[in-house]
Order: C-alpha cells, then sequence, then structure tokens
C-alpha cells in the first residue's frame, strides 16, 4: 500500500487517508489555505487533514512556506498584520478563526518556535507557568483582597514536575535557564506547552507544533525528544513535526507532507519512505549522495596551533575536569559525547565565557583564561550554538552583525578623525 500511494497524487492520498477515518472527525483540518506578503504568493491551495494521536512530518527547504503555514494556525500577528489568509481551519468539525494566539490556545494548540521564549533570570518551573501561576490565599489577602495572594511554589512544583515527567528527560525544575544548556531550553518550551491543563475557558493540550525542535540538539537530546513524542502520542496528542532532519521525520511521524513553493507536493505514509525520497520531493529532481573519503593528516610535520593543557570549566550543565588536547595547523578536530560531558563546556571555557582554570597555550604563547577578549585579540573565534544569547546581535542589520567583530578587534571599517583620537564607522 504504502508504494502504491507514493505514486498517487496528493489530492488522491488525502482521499485514501479520509477513507481509513472515515468514521473518525480529524482533530485539524486546513482546507485551500493560501497566503500572500504584498502580492508575493507564499502559500497556495494548501489542504491536509490531522488525527487525533497522529505524528506528521512537515518538510520542505527553507522558504517552501512551512514556517508561514504554522503562523495561520496559531493565529500569529504577523499573519493578521498583513492582509490575513485565504481558507479555513476546522477544529474537530468546527470552522475556527483565530485572531491570536491566546484563541489557538484555548482551543488545545500549543506551538514551540524555533527561537525561544523564555526569561533567563527565571527557573525552569518560573517558566513553565509563566502567567498561569496558581496561587494561594494568606491572611492578609483574605483581609485585603486577592492582589495579596501569594505564589503557591507547592502546586507549581507538581504541575512544573507533571509536565517534564511526560517528556522523561533529565530537566532540572529548579535551573535559571540562563544556566541551562541549549537542549534543556528546548525541553523547558515544550514543557510549557505540556503544562497548560484544561479549564473551564481552556481546553487541555490536543495539538503541539513543533517547529525545528531539534536543530539545536545533540544526537542523545533530538533522540530523548523523539522518545517524548510518541509517547505523546500515544496519550492522544497530535504533533506536527517540522524538522530538516529527515531520518528523524521517518523514524518518528505517522504521515509525511512535502512542500515546495508553498504547495504540498505529496503526502504519504511515512512507511517504506527513504531519505532520497523526501529529498527528491523537496528539491522537485534526483539529489546525488556524495562518496565518504578518508581524510589523512600529517600529525608529524605540522605544528601544534592550539593546546589545552589540564582545563577544567565551571558551566552549568557541563563537566570539564582535567582535558588536556593539542590541534594542530589546519587540523579539523571533532568533540563528541553525550549531552552535559563537556563537548560544549570546552570551548566555552577556553574562550573565556565560563569560570575556567588550566593552561591555553595558542602559536607558544599562553593565553590568560577568563577573558574573551584575551582569546579574540589573539586570533581566535567562536561561534556559540547559543545564536540568539551568545551568537547575534538580534536588533542590528546583517552588515552590522557581520562586521562588529572586525570593527572592535582588528578595527576595520572605520574611520579615524585627530590621528586617531576618534573613530566612527565607515558605513
Amino acid at each position: 500500500m504504502t508504494v502504491v500511494w507514493a505514486d498517487k497524487s496528493h489530492n488522491q492520498v488525502l482521499k485514501d487517508i479520509k477513507e481509513m477515518h472515515e468514521n473518525e472527525v480529524p482533530l485539524l483540518e486546513m482546507k485551500h489555505i493560501s497566503k500572500d506578503f504584498f502580492g508575493n504568493k507564499v502559500l497556495t491551495d494548501i489542504n491536509f487533514s490531522l488525527n487525533k494521536g497522529e505524528i506528521l512530518g512537515l518538510v520542505g527547504e527553507n522558504g517552501a512556506g512551512k514556517s508561514t503555514l504554522m503562523k495561520i494556525l496559531f493565529g500569529m500577528d504577523e499573519i493578521h498584520q498583513t492582509g490575513g489568509y485565504g481558507g479555513d481551519i476546522i477544529i474537530n468539525g468546527e470552522k475556527v478563526q483565530f485572531s491570536s494566539p491566546i484563541d489557538a490556545l484555548a482551543k488545545g494548540i500549543g506551538m514551540v518556535h524555533q527561537e525561544f521564549s523564555l526569561l533567563p533570570d527565571f527557573t525552569a518551573t518560573e517558566n513553565i507557568l509563566l502567567n498561569r501561576e496558581p496561587l494561594k490565599y494568606t491572611v492578609f489577602s483574605e483581609l485585603f483582597g486577592e492582589r495579596l495572594n501569594i505564589l503557591d511554589r507547592e502546586k507549581m512544583d507538581q504541575i512544573a514536575e507533571r509536565a517534564i515527567g511526560r517528556l522523561k528527560v533529565p530537566l532540572d525544575k529548579d535551573m535559571m535557564v540562563s544556566q541551562m544548556p541549549v537542549g534543556h531550553k528546548q525541553f523547558t518550551e515544550i514543557a510549557r506547552e505540556l503544562s497548560k491543563e484544561a479549564t473551564d475557558v481552556v481546553e487541555g493540550i490536543k495539538l503541539l507544533v513543533l517547529d525545528e525542535p531539534t536543530a539545536v540538539l545533540s544526537e542523545q537530546e533530538a533522540d530523548s525528544l523523539l522518545k517524548a513524542m510518541r509517547l505523546l502520542s500515544e496519550s492522544g496528542i497530535s504533533i506536527i513535526f517540522i524538522s530538516h532532519r529527515l531520518q528523524e521525520i521517518i523514524d518518528v511521524c505517522n504521515t509525511i507532507m512535502v512542500m515546495r513553493d508553498g504547495q504540498i507536493i505529496k503526502t504519504v505514509p511515512s512507511q517504506g519512505v527513504v531519505i532520497a525520497d523526501i529529498a527528491r520531493w523537496m528539491v522537485g529532481r534526483d539529489v546525488g549522495s556524495s562518496k565518504r573519503e578518508a581524510r589523512g593528516f600529517d600529525y608529524e610535520n605540522t605544528p601544534v596551533l592550539l593546546s589545552l593543557q589540564n582545563l577544567w570549566v565551571d558551566m552549568p550543565g557541563e563537566v570539564v575536569r582535567d582535558v588536556s588536547l593539542d590541534v594542530h595547523k589546519g587540523e579539523i578536530l571533532g568533540i563528541g559525547g553525550m549531552a552535559g560531558q563537556g563537548k560544549l563546556g570546552i570551548p566555552n571555557g577556553a574562550m573565556g565565557l565560563f569560570p575556567a582554570g588550566g593552561k591555553v597555550i595558542f602559536e607558544g604563547k599562553e593565553i590568560a583564561l577568563n577573558n574573551p577578549r584575551h582569546f579574540l585579540d589573539a586570533g581566535m573565534a567562536f561561534v556559540s550554538e547559543d545564536r540568539r544569547g551568545v551568537g547575534l546581535l538580534l536588533d542590528e542589520s546583517l552588515e552590522w552583525n557581520i562586521s562588529f567583530t572586525a570593527m572592535q578587534i582588528q578595527e576595520k571599517y572605520l574611520k579615524r578623525y585627530l590621528g586617531g583620537l576618534l573613530k566612527w564607522r565607515d558605513q
């Protein structure tokens, strides 16, 4: 059946899926969805449905329209501020119109975006329950009103532990977000959605949209997330999973939907599909695979460029003790390992972003630790896994982000006045 479906048109596959679930009302239907941004068509006649407990893998190249489609589903302001959209959204057989994400949340739809939306100085529990904190009465609130209620910390911990428990990941509910590894921040975001329980006006979480959640995760963390997704699916929660890691899509999803140029190209059961099939549907042509070639290196005749000696790093969530290694000129050194075992702590500590001890020797000279400027001045650079918190100036332009370090460290792209006493950006 799988092979036959792969050769059918998208509309025929939808018909076959519908017949399989003819006695079951889909949790979600999106019919004839279209969207343009100021005359530029980005979505054209999108039609698909999602059943209870189903995991749908949504794939496509960058710019295919995946995120825009999900923003429509979640009622994002960006959609309404650019003229809205065409088509219908149907939840449990009922047509809905979300004017904001609050409306989507009230219907049991949660979304974890590519960029984190966490408060760094709050704990995991505080972020999970943000703006939904349970309160308890005190003597003062009984006398002077509800404004003097206090947080029910015990109940907050219970709710957070229950949400984290559904993921079955080692997330410390009391850890500050600013001290978390990137993977734990992602799990905190997901736990926040899972903690949204049903009330008189809000339905419990029924559908979870995960927009490239594994992009920032290690292999072990990603595997933990995939296991958690299966558990959520078994409990009846539907999931739309967006990822560029195609093997993950095949491994965890029931159905795969491929988008290209704002249209749905294929919708097929995941069973029997291989990566080459998905890649071909995504780009519209056969994609050749490159042959892996062994790469040699002449260690004996190549000088050591960087040497770490007995390095230890005090980075939350990471363990780095007594690490010694050499990197030769022109060498590409890969550091692997399980989450929290030091692969992130080594570069963060060596570059001075977290307290560290030991020795770092670069081009034969020892560099004082615990000051990033020393390493930048020496000619080293660091591309952090935390692009939002460390890697980018989010409120500045691309050109400013690209040139900023060169201006600071190498004094490039500057105009000099009064013999260099005053320096200004050379736009």
